[in-house]
């Protein structure tokens, strides 16, 4: 990957653009959301940075503390530590004298905070520390991390890190980074700030040098057009580690796709094994023009990838396709009709009337394969249709997912009526006990509309596999200087 680009590939994590689509997939089965504990805390000015502290790698991977032991003693706690975190990686790197014992401590407010392992594999900087005289009978603790050091090259994996208590009192945690060593500068400094533990507001301080080594790696030897040019895929760079690997890559958005997100969870080489892509660091994409935009990404392997791999083929599972939103009076004249720019996918609005506490929309979809429409992909567009006031809809930045109250019925009673003429029917009832906190409040028919998310449209779609392959080859870099 190009360096000029590389200096700005961890810049912000990106926030998703699908909500709605989301909610569709996930009522017919392709979308499991998890919810997950976050006890660590992060400053929302510095989020990305405070895992600039404690660079520090093996050497076999590229990188060095120069005050840390060379060759670790087996130390029975540092290895409990990964076990109770479930770190197989750091388990196995110990148990092979490959993680770095450290002996780094700072105090502040009366409690102790100590450093007492690292071990860089393959894009992953893991360190484990313990806190010692925290006084409190929580079996878990939050923390707040700062960093004074602007750094671009890292970003904090905040789903992983726990700060346990121990038998003995102390509290125990680890924390997990995903990294880009080709662009960490010889000599850099890596600063850590823990601003607050608990309740106890203080100042614990990391001040470390990073020293570098060669590095090899795998890179993509051309760029991959998908979709008649519509998107492209490029810069790919593998780094190999004991028993891991990373991987990042660049996708270009072009033209109609600009706002499009791509979602790539499989990949395979050319001698059989298949590797999942998950847990990735996705940046906010960057506008390179009116008509392109580039998405970065960089993502952690379970496993090491074959030093023989001449292949790598990549599986694009999902694919966002952005269309504009629409705001339709109720009172505006019939029919009116819209189409997808990505696939030409239409809505046809064609009678919309009240009945009482509610209001009844008939339409039809446009532009599809009849033959191959499901009445259960129609049902769950269909049932996308918001109604709410007109005027409040045009002040929200997102209808279907920041509304107010009382003003917006993001959900509707959909039906197919005629599947030969793929038209459709949706009623949206002010009233409904399950949906209390989305009843209607109050309602006029001349200041209320629908709320369409043509992006959804492209669900009707014909859907296929796509996976692109790019060769690659070793190659070597030079730690910087």
């Amino acid at each position: 990957m190009e360096q000029r680009e590389m200096k700005k590939l961890y810049d912000e994590i990106d926030v998703p653009k699908i909500e709605v689509t989301s909610a569709i997939r996930q009522a017919i089965g392709d979308v499991k959301a998890e919810q997950k504990r976050h006890w660590f805390k992060w400053n929302w000015r510095t989020p990305i940075y405070s895992v600039i502290a404690l660079v520090v790698l093996y050497f076999s991977s590229g990188f060095l503390f120069p005050s840390l032991n060379t060759a670790m003693a087996r130390v029975p706690i540092i290895g409990q530590f990964y076990m109770m975190f479930h770190d197989k990686v750091g388990m196995s790197l110990f148990q092979s004298d490959l993680v770095k014992h450290v002996n780094e401590g700072a105090e502040s407010r009366g409690v102790t905070v100590k450093v007492n392992s690292v071990y860089y594999d393959a894009g992953r900087l893991v360190y484990t520390f313990t806190v010692e005289n925290f006084h409190t009978k929580e079996d878990f603790i939050p923390i707040n991390i700062d960093s004074d050091q602007i750094n671009e090259n890292f970003q904090p994996n905040i789903d992983s890190p726990e700060l346990k208590k121990l038998k003995d009192g102390r509290y125990a945690g680890r924390m997990e980074f995903y990294t880009n060593g080709q662009m960490i500068k010889q000599g850099q400094k890596a600063q850590l700030v823990i601003s607050k533990i608990g309740d106890i507001v203080g100042n614990w301080r990391f001040e470390l040098p990073v020293v570098k080594q060669k590095t090899t790696l795998f890179a993509g030897q051309k760029e991959v057009s998908i979709l008649n040019g519509r998107y492209q895929l490029k810069d790919i760079k593998v780094e190999n580690g004991v028993n891991s690997s990373v991987i990042q890559y660049a996708i270009d958005y072009n033209g109609v796709a600009k706002d499009d997100d791509i979602t790539i969870d499989i990949m395979k080489d050319n001698l059989g094994s298949k590797y999942r892509l998950k847990n990735a660091a996705t940046l906010k994409g960057k506008k390179l023009s009116t008509e392109k935009t580039r998405q970065n990404a960089l993502t952690i392997l379970n496993k090491p990838i074959s030093p023989n791999t001449t292949e790598l083929t990549f599986y694009l599972n999902w694919i966002y396709e952005h269309e504009e939103s629409k705001i339709i009076s109720l009172q505006n004249q019939l029919p009116v009709q819209f189409r997808t720019k990505h696939h030409g996918i239409g809505i046809k609005i064609n009678k919309i009337k009240q009945k009482g506490r509610s209001v009844t929309v008939d339409y039809q979809f446009t532009g599809v394969d009849k033959e191959k429409l499901d009445e259960a992909d129609m049902k769950n567009v269909g049932e996308s249709i918001g109604l709410g006031d007109v005027k409040k809809m045009k002040s929200w930045s997102d209808p279907a997912a920041n509304y107010e109250n009382g003003y917006y019925l993001k959900g509707n009673n959909a039906k197919v009526t005629n599947l030969k003429t793929a038209s459709m029917q949706s009623t949206f009832d002010f009233d409904v006990k399950e949906l209390d906190k989305l009843s209607l409040n109050h309602f006029s028919f001349k200041d209320y509309g629908l709320y369409l998310d043509l992006s959804v449209l492209n669900l009707l779609a014909p859907q296929k596999e796509i996976k692109v392959t790019i060769p690659v080859k070793k190659e070597t870099s030079k730690a910087s200087q």
